[in-house]
């Protein structure tokens, strides 16, 4: 409990006001008391006159007898003036006996008396006996005033009001000096715990409605900066992410190319090397001489589609866009590859809308066309159909090329836009190309912005287009 009590601000400021009320009232209590006037009834020149005749009636008085008369002049002066007085006895010496006993001493000297209010002394002697004494009558002090007794008698009921009111006044004194400072501390502490919603509301223009203020704005600010850095560092990461993801796939890239380049390599200087050698079969140099050339013509293809693919994937790299009439674009393409599909024995359906047009780069997305067109072509069998569909709708521009008679394994799919990919895991380049086509697509696409999915459907696949 006692801790606790140390802990709170409130409870010291409380405790320390209540004994400060409570000292400086009674500290002005007691001030009060001891400047309060002495208002005495009778003055000192009224006892001095009876004093005058005690000196005559001792001297007939015997010894033994003293202490009867002085008991009784002593009564009669404090009833007669409302102990007001005080009849003191000396020895020649100075030294004061009791008026009960001529011949005990109280201890006290006549030169005790010299700053008090007092009559004249007065030099007496019994009947009996050559020994002098002196009389003296002095104020009373102990005797209080009605003034001090009218304050003595409010001290009860003084100190009940006093405390009462010292507990109100320290109470309401230390709520408005800690109440401020409470929502000050509650603040920070949500500070300290990295909540910046709170808001103290203190209300005041001293001193500690500043601080609040100051803290508010302080609280305000860090909340921004925190919810900045915090943006910032979701940014980096987010970039960070994708940086690493970029390093991985152009290491992939490179080790996949590098593998590529090989093989074909390989194989034409394997044959080279049998057909200078005339080693068996390589003697027929006019049949590997034109695999060779086959082969060489593959490695350049995909020389260029490397070429392509490190100029897309360059940093800052931008297409360059212009207004494109699609629908054109796209009766060229099919046109440009009758001979193809004629060869192919493939029937071209068509179904374009008229004067579509787009913004984007003529000359890639005629390399999009180009390569979906020829894919189409040389997975369809014979007397098969190559289905061309565009029109526009609301929002968005719709492209699909659908070839019939051919299926791609589901697992397949997802990985068709990977460089280097083939379904045909055995690579027979007399079953597909490179490998590259869908992956160069998927790039110049995304530099437009536009969407693609490939899909199998009843008849065969279909590659869908979003512009």
């Amino acid at each position: 409990m006692i801790k606790k009590m140390k802990s709170r601000l409130s409870v010291k400021v409380f405790l320390l006001t209540l004994l400060l009320i409570a000292a400086c009232c009674f500290t002005t209590y007691r001030f009060i008391l001891q400047a309060a006037p002495k208002n005495y009834q009778y003055d000192i020149e009224d006892v001095d006159l009876e004093l005058s005749f005690l000196p005559d009636e001792l001297s007939r008085t015997e010894t033994e007898y003293a202490y009867m008369f002085l008991e009784a002049e002593s009564d009669w002066i404090e009833e007669q003036y409302e102990n007001e007085f005080e009849l003191h006895f000396f020895q020649s010496d100075g030294q004061e006996v009791s008026l009960h006993d001529i011949n005990q001493l109280v201890g006290r000297q006549i030169t005790d008396f010299e700053k008090k209010e007092k009559t004249k002394p007065y030099t007496a002697s019994f009947a009996d006996s050559d020994s002098i004494y002196t009389l003296l009558v002095t104020r009373n002090t102990a005797k209080h005033t009605q003034t001090e007794d009218a304050i003595q008698g409010t001290l009860p009921v003084l100190c009940i009001v006093v405390l009462i009111g010292a507990i109100i006044s320290a109470f309401f004194y230390s709520w408005y000096m800690t109440a401020p400072i409470r929502e000050v501390s509650r603040l920070s502490k949500q500070m300290a715990d990295m909540d910046f919603s709170g808001f103290c509301s203190a209300g005041r223009t001293d001193e500690i409605g500043v601080l609040s203020d100051s803290l508010n704005t302080l609280s305000r600010k860090l909340e921004a900066a925190l919810s900045e850095l915090q943006e910032a560092n979701q940014k980096l990461q987010a970039e960070i992410d994708m940086e690493r993801r970029l390093e991985k796939q152009r290491v992939e890239f490179f080790a996949a190319a590098s593998h590529e380049l090989k093989t074909p390599v390989t194989i034409i200087k394997g044959q080279l090397q049998g057909m200078l050698y005339q080693v068996g079969r390589y003697k027929d140099r006019e049949t590997y001489l034109a695999q060779s050339l086959e082969i060489t013509d593959t490695l350049g293809k995909m020389v260029q589609e490397l070429l392509t693919i490190s100029r897309l994937d360059t940093p800052g790299y931008t297409c360059k866009k212009s207004n494109l009439n699609l629908s054109n674009l796209i009766i060229d393409r099919i046109t440009a590859f009758e001979d193809l599909f004629m060869q192919k024995d493939l029937t071209v359906n068509q179904s374009i809308s008229p004067e579509v047009i787009i913004s984007g780069d003529r000359q890639l997305l005629q390399k999009v066309l180009d390569n979906l067109l020829g894919n189409a072509a040389a997975y369809s069998g014979a007397g098969n159909q190559i289905i061309v569909r565009l029109w526009k709708g609301n929002e968005n521009t719709s492209l699909t090329i659908e070839n019939t008679g051919a299926h791609i394994p589901d697992e397949a799919i997802p990985k068709l836009f990977e460089p280097f990919y083939r379904v045909d895991q055995s690579r027979n380049r007399q079953t597909g190309g490179t490998g590259l086509g869908l992956y160069i697509v998927k790039t110049i696409l995304d530099l437009h912005g536009a969407k693609i999915e490939i899909a199998n459907t009843v008849q065969g696949v279909i590659v869908s287009i979003q512009f």
